[in-house]
């Protein structure tokens, strides 16, 4: 879906004793952190693939443990040290060609259309936030190594389902058919993680989960700015409580944290 063809609110509007619906379009932000994302998952890919290609192995760098290790992918016994920042880099690490390939594409699918209607600070907290909460309940689960954006990209898709849950009747038909497309995609992906070895399903609901939350913390409030008193249009704007956002950043950093000392705990 591109924001391009994003319906547009209708608006009841009173003229003497008749009512009249008009059509305001969206406010849009414009999707730069989006690019900026995708720049950093493929430089490090680079880094990484140049760093560690072991020829005997035939194993680019991505593709072998030890490099995965030392640019910060998820590893439980690691992290009950006191690396805990692998928490967060690993969200930017992809083991092979064709796990970048997915990550990006549903980056740049999701991160366009999310980032023009939370705008620029809101997107990159909950993207980096949502990728977090995928390696903590990771880390709590498994010990394993992991790396990759999809816990970040599942939050993506749990805030645009707590986006269109919001606005489903605003927007009629079509809001109610790109909901029931996000949650058979986010259901589908799940049991294909259950089903598959080699997926780090527990990052895919932490990161789901998260995205749910911080979706709807962070959702545009739209309300109609009305005509000044030279006249105009009327416009929509986005009205978001910005306490609201801060509470459920702190709500979910709060219990992040606590996630991460009981798994810390449970290696001691």
């Amino acid at each position: 879906m591109r924001s391009e063809s994003a319906p547009q609110i209708p608006e009841p509007l009173a003229a003497a004793t008749e009512v009249h619906t008009v059509a305001l379009p969206l406010p849009a932000h414009p999707a730069r952190w989006t690019y900026v994302l995708l720049a950093a998952n493929v430089l490090v890919w680079l880094a990484m693939t140049v760093f560690g290609w072991d020829k005997g192995l035939g194993l680019s760098g991505s593709e072998n443990g030890l490099v995965l290790l030392v640019f910060g992918a998820k590893y439980g016994p690691l992290i009950a040290v006191g690396q805990y920042w692998r928490l967060l880099t690993a969200c930017f690490l992809h083991i092979g060609p064709l796990h970048l390939l997915f990550n990006s594409w549903a980056l740049y699918s999701f991160g366009q259309q999310l980032e023009r209607r939370y705008g620029g600070w809101r997107f990159i907290v909950l993207y980096l936030l949502a990728g977090v909460a995928g390696n903590v309940l990771s880390y709590l689960g498994s010990e394993s190594l992991s790396a990759g954006a999809s816990g970040a990209i599942f939050g993506l898709l749990g805030a645009s389902i707590a986006y269109l849950l919001t606005y489903r009747e605003q927007f009629g038909d079509w809001g109610r058919k790109q909901l029931t497309n996000m949650l058979v995609v986010a259901g589908y992906n799940l049991v294909i993680g259950m089903t598959l070895g080699g997926i780090d399903n527990l990052g895919h609901i932490g990161g789901l989960v998260a995205g749910l939350a911080l979706g709807w913390g962070f959702c545009p409030r739209y309300r109609v700015l009305e005509p000044g008193m030279l006249g105009g249009p009327f416009t929509l704007v986005d009205a978001y409580s910005r306490r609201r956002a801060l509470l459920t950043v702190i709500g979910v950093a709060v219990l992040l944290s606590l996630l991460t000392l009981l798994a810390t705990r449970a290696y001691a």
